[in-house]
């Protein structure tokens, strides 16, 4: 049963809501926004806040949202816009926004249907799961290898055997579906010298991966100079950090990974900060870089790390190790193309990387670059992706961040989609 308050100013929704089974109104519809904290101070367990961005009331739409989290940071709101602002929805999602839709093109019920299909796929796996279970138990059959489990006796009559069994069942049934979860998910680690384009190059294969509404998670591990949270146009340290850090007690507080998370907008987030996690007063190796990425998986359908181009780092091999696919951003000079060569060596006769583990992408490509053909011939022992051309408004980009370039991103991502099948 979805516990739901609408706050729309218009009852016939609320009405029609109150019509479905599975759903518990549990006021009429609000229509003011004083009236939100009145029902949130009296009533705890609610999923659903149906809100209207034109409800009466003194704060605009983002203070207003951010008052209710800090009341309910747990309920689901489900906001109708008049009409599509990308900069708000953006902001909103960030905030922990469940879903926007517009006036305009919204239908009862979509927002039915939108509750009622809510269910995560894991949970949906067990709940078919469960059944099965139940029937394994009642005919005392092993979901390994149809063995008895325990005498049938015993599972009538001892109470509490049974229930370790239906725990050894569900624990089964609970990794196995992490297992093929897991399969899934994608580490991309983006590599390259200084200044070759690594942090662009990184947010643009997660716009690109976004368009297909995948969930990314962007980690920027260049510990001396990471600058995607600039980029970005966000703070480098979440708020929770930030008070940390002032407070001066990072020594004392143990930093979890998901601390360091910041939404960018419905599809992204990034952690920008993770030289702290790494820092010598919490002693965590770079061995565990493993451990870490697995606990991030799941959540996420990729991970994208803009990686050091220092070679003193371990970080950086234990990365590499743990990919499924590595990019190394080549520029088309003689510089650069000494400086990837002496790289590389590093990864390959120091690191022993295989060097078919490592995808080269020519980056910056202009007219007065060393031509591709004889890059394919210098680096004949490792694939190239392709060539990404320079584009002059890089700097636009940079300057003001991607947030407010929808045209020069539109221009960049046309680059990107010719060299990845996404």
């Amino acid at each position: 049963m979805k516990n739901i308050i609408t706050a729309l100013c218009n009852s016939a929704v609320n009405d029609k809501l109150k019509e479905i089974n599975e759903f518990n109104i549990l006021a009429n519809d609000i229509q003011y926004q004083e009236g939100i904290f009145e029902i949130l101070e009296n009533k705890k367990e609610i999923d659903y806040l149906i809100l209207s961005e034109f409800l009466p009331g003194e704060y605009e739409i983002k203070k207003l949202i951010e008052k209710i989290k800090e009341k309910n940071n747990n309920i689901k709101i489900i906001l109708i816009l008049e009409k599509e602002k990308e900069e708000l929805e953006n902001y909103l999602y960030a905030k922990g926004i469940f879903k926007i839709f517009y006036n305009n093109k919204i239908e009862i019920n979509d927002i039915i249907n939108l509750i009622k299909n809510n269910y995560n796929e894991n949970e949906k796996i067990i709940q078919e799961l469960e059944n099965l279970k139940n029937i394994l138990i009642k005919n005392n059959i092993n979901i390994n290898n149809g063995e008895n489990l325990i005498n049938k006796k015993e599972i009538e009559n001892n109470k509490k055997t049974k229930n370790k069994i239906l725990e050894k069942i569900k624990l089964k049934i609970k990794n196995r579906i992490n297992n093929k979860i897991n399969l899934n998910k994608k580490v991309i680690s983006i590599l390259g010298t200084g200044g070759v384009g690594k942090s662009i190059a990184t947010i643009n294969i997660a716009n690109l991966l976004k368009e297909n509404n995948y969930k990314i998670l962007i980690v920027d591990f260049d510990i001396l100079n990471n600058s995607l949270h600039t980029l970005l146009g966000v703070n480098k340290y979440p708020e929770k950090i930030k008070n940390k850090i002032k407070n001066n007690s990072l020594i004392n507080n143990k930093i979890n990974i998901k601390e360091l998370i910041i939404k960018i907008n419905k599809n992204i987030d990034l952690i920008s900060a993770i030289n702290l996690l790494f820092d010598s007063k919490y002693k965590i190796s770079s061995s565990k870089i493993k451990n870490i990425l697995e606990e991030l998986k799941e959540n996420y359908d990729y991970i994208i790390i803009d990686n050091s181009a220092e070679c003193f780092f371990e970080y950086t091999k234990n990365i590499i190790n743990n990919s499924d696919l590595n990019i190394y951003l080549l520029e088309a000079n003689l510089i650069e193309i000494k400086k990837a060569k002496n790289l590389l060596e590093i990864y390959n006769k120091e690191w022993n990387i295989e060097k078919n583990k490592i995808n080269l992408l020519i980056n910056k490509y202009n007219k007065h670059s060393v031509k591709d053909k004889i890059i394919k011939n210098i680096f004949n022992e490792y694939k190239i992706l392709g060539k990404i051309n320079f584009n002059e408004k890089y700097n636009l980009l940079i300057n003001k961040n991607y947030k407010q370039n929808k045209l020069v991103k539109k221009e960049i991502k046309k680059e990107y989609e010719k060299i990845f099948n996404i």
